[in-house]
């Protein structure tokens, strides 16, 4: 049982009405007619603050959680916090689930900790409680494949505890994350300079599904342990508390939670934070989204620091032909859709930890047969385990960060039809000692085979390759005296494409 806190003590308002957030309709469907089609009419804005103090977000629909009713899922509704370009900031309107930070009262960090991998379905090797989340995640949960590709891989700064700097730990690149002591209090963003001040704009309320337990329901059957719906509640930041063993939370009344006594008695404001292994701070996530994948969000109004929402448009259409499935045969799950009368499949990630993973040509469910058409963006990625990977003959696409990673990868098969090798597709796999890329082959990415130190015979049987169609740095930090195998004809182009690319100065190139 978790101990209440002695010396700050959440207090439970009735904030912002929810009936705009849990009355949305769960719209059905494929997406049909001009793919390229916008579903937003327009860009979302930055936070504006008017003379009066009060601050206005936009809001986006972007993905889809269990929320109202269990069991069902319905639009997330998203604030923007920043814009740049067509990287969108973004953090839930409401606290969408309930997860501890770590899984034991133990000193930890974001880097480590168990929220992090559950939030983002990272494997047993991301975590210090050895947990694997590649088939129960925040992420596969409430994103489609295709919402997925428009999650941008960010870079999350290392927070520390403003009160006493305690460490957080080591920057990681993730797709969802929490918010920090930092940006909570960053007033570009629409939130007060003060983590002390009761800050309407902190303010999160619950959702029905949050008060019924969330995903966490099981660790703790207490029914009042998180407040009802349409109610303010506690939600947990990624920050430090003054141990590593506790973590920041905002509280319900919009404060960033700090020990009051000392305050009291001494003057000084004192973040401790909370045990990481206490329930009742909610998950609040955060993210950045491309704007520019236009077919998977859309506008869905405005709400200011008063509390009042303006109605924006409808949500995107759920694709109906995509859906997610677990296969036992093949230890993997896909993403199967219908592409033009084409039963296809995109193998997402393995579910077992053996160190040798075969992708199919094909995959049959419930009798019908899907061809395995790509490996998803970072399916693999960071896995310590796998040692040998062969791809079937139907894949085509090996997606961003696939295996990035993966320092024990020493062997590679290359599906003979492979037509694009991904940005950082096999970043910094650094045992691996081969590889052949096939003659489909039509792209390479950036920073494709980056850091592969080990990676000593390279032989490219594509003649479809140019300076336009390799990424920067693809083969950068590979053996200094690599040897590259390619075709008679294209000999002297790809040596000096190869090396503009990065490969090293010592390094051989043989014909084939």
């Amino acid at each position: 049982m978790v101990k209440r806190r002695k010396v700050f003590k959440k207090k439970r308002i009735a904030a912002f009405a929810l009936t705009t957030i849990l009355a949305l309709p769960l719209l059905s469907g494929a997406i049909g007619g001009d793919m390229s089609k916008s579903y937003a009419s327009t860009l979302p804005k930055n936070p504006r603050r008017d003379s009066s103090g009060t601050v206005t977000w936009d809001l986006v629909y972007f993905g889809r959680y269990t929320q109202s009713k269990i069991g069902e899922s319905e639009a997330i509704k998203w604030r923007v916090l920043h814009v740049d370009g067509n990287d969108a900031f973004l953090v839930a309107d409401t606290n969408l689930d309930a997860c501890t930070y770590e899984n034991d009262f133990v000193n930890t960090s974001w880097a480590q900790s168990y929220v992090r991998s559950w939030l983002n379905g990272y494997g047993s090797e991301s975590n210090i409680s050895g947990n694997s989340f590649k088939n129960n995640s925040f992420i596969k949960s409430a994103f489609t494949a295709t919402e997925e590709e428009a999650l941008i891989a960010t870079t999350i700064p290392v927070s520390n505890n403003p009160s006493n700097n305690a460490s957080g730990g080591e920057a990681t690149t993730d797709k969802v994350f929490l918010l920090s002591y930092q940006e909570v209090t960053n007033t570009e963003y629409g939130f007060n300079a003060e983590g002390s001040a009761e800050d309407p704009a902190r303010v999160r309320v619950n959702t029905a599904y949050v008060n019924a337990g969330g995903s966490a329901r099981q660790k703790n059957s207490k029914s009042d342990w998180a407040a009802a719906a349409g109610s303010a509640d506690a939600w947990r930041l990624r920050t430090p508390g003054m141990y590593t063993n506790n973590a920041l939370f905002v509280s319900a009344s919009g404060n960033v939670g700090y020990d009051s006594y000392n305050f009291t008695n001494k003057g000084k404001i004192v973040y401790k934070g909370d045990s990481v292994y206490n329930l009742k701070d909610l998950i609040c996530p955060a993210l950045h989204l491309d704007l520019s994948k236009t077919k998977v969000w859309s506008n869905a109004g405005t709400v200011n620091s008063l509390g009042s929402y303006t109605k924006g448009e409808e949500p995107p259409k759920v694709d109906e032909t995509e859906k997610k499935v677990e296969d036992d045969e093949t230890d993997a799950t896909y993403v199967t859709k219908d592409e033009g009368g084409e039963k296809v499949a995109e193998y997402t990630s393995t579910t077992t930890d053996g160190d040798t993973v075969v992708v199919p040509e094909t995959v049959v469910r419930n009798g019908v047969e899907y061809k395995v058409t790509s490996i998803a963006a970072g399916a693999f990625k960071n896995n310590k385990k796998i040692k040998t990977f062969v791809m079937g003959s139907n894949v085509k696409t090996i997606g961003n960060d696939a295996f990035y990673g993966c320092t024990k990868l020493t062997k590679v098969t290359i599906g003979k039809n492979v037509e694009t090798i991904g940005n950082r597709a096999f970043y910094k796999c650094t045992s691996l000692k081969s590889v052949v890329i096939p003659a489909s082959v039509k792209k390479i990415g950036k920073r494709a085979f980056f850091g592969c130190k080990k990676l000593k015979n390279i032989s490219v049987k594509t003649r479809k390759l140019s300076n336009k169609k390799v990424g920067a740095k693809a083969f950068k930090g590979t053996h200094k005296k690599a040897v590259y195998k390619v075709p008679k004809k294209k000999l002297s182009a790809y040596k000096k494409m190869l090396k503009a690319k990065g490969a090293s100065s010592k390094a051989k190139y043989k014909k084939l």
